[in-house]
């Protein structure tokens, strides 16, 4: 087969993926939301998805949509405080989805969750800290962000950020370096002398950043943090490494 051949070959596979599968995956999803609302669908559904698509398509993660997603600004979200506080703010494929934003401010207002730990700062912490002043006054114990961070350079960005906003004393951005596989070198006497005798009652997993199934130990690297029945959400689930989680 010629090169030439080859080349022509993958461009109507590109162009046949962004055309008729994505579409369809977005179609999709908008009829899943429809018919079950937030409620949660077993993984052997996705997985299944995830093979059916595969027959049509060769790309890596065809059914996230996060990288097509057009960035827009932090004052279009549908709730006003978030909208005036991250007026200045772009959402991007970097970060949360402006629809899981607005899930996990409505669910912090109706569960209350005293601890969070959270993978990967950023916007997130943000809307996390913002979440914690805002409602904190609905119980008398303290309230508390845990935000792992591989990056030092983001680590400083977003604390800077939270003194600029007056919410550093709500979150503890611990720099977690990762290893050779992309996992999490987490320093677990630093993480339980920051909780001391509290347990989380969110893991909010949205890193770390590497190849795939570099977030498969996350979760159970940090269950002995956690109280019983905690709730846990994965970012990017779609993606090929985390269905595999």
């Amino acid at each position: 087969m010629s090169l030439v051949r080859l080349n022509w070959a993958d461009r109507f596979r590109q162009i046949y993926y962004h055309r008729a599968i994505r579409p369809f995956i977005g179609y999709h999803s908008q009829a899943l939301r429809c018919l079950f609302g937030e409620g949660p669908l077993p993984l052997t559904y996705w997985l299944r998805c995830r093979s059916i698509v595969g027959c049509f398509c060769r790309s890596p993660d065809p059914l996230s949509l996060a990288s097509t997603l057009a960035q827009q600004s932090g004052a279009s979200l549908p709730v006003r405080d978030l909208a005036d506080f991250l007026r200045d703010d772009l959402i991007s494929g970097w970060t949360l989805e402006s629809e899981t934003i607005t899930f996990l401010w409505h669910l912090m207002q109706q569960e209350h969750p005293k601890v969070i730990i959270e993978c990967g700062a950023g916007l997130s912490t943000l809307v996390f800290a913002r979440g914690l002043e805002t409602h904190s006054f609905r119980s008398t114990n303290s309230r508390s962000l845990v935000s792992l961070e591989q990056n030092l350079w983001v680590k400083k960005a977003v604390e800077s950020r939270l003194q600029a906003c007056r919410l550093g004393q709500y979150v503890n951005v611990m720099h977690s370096p990762v290893s050779r596989r992309g996992e999490y070198q987490l320093d677990f006497n630093r993480l339980r002398t920051h909780l001391g005798a509290e347990k989380a009652d969110w893991i909010v997993i949205d890193g770390p950043v590497g190849p795939d199934g570099c977030r498969a130990s996350t979760l159970p690297s940090l269950a002995p943090f956690c109280r019983p029945g905690a709730r846990w959400f994965l970012d990017d689930a779609y993606r090929d490494g985390e269905l595999q989680v």
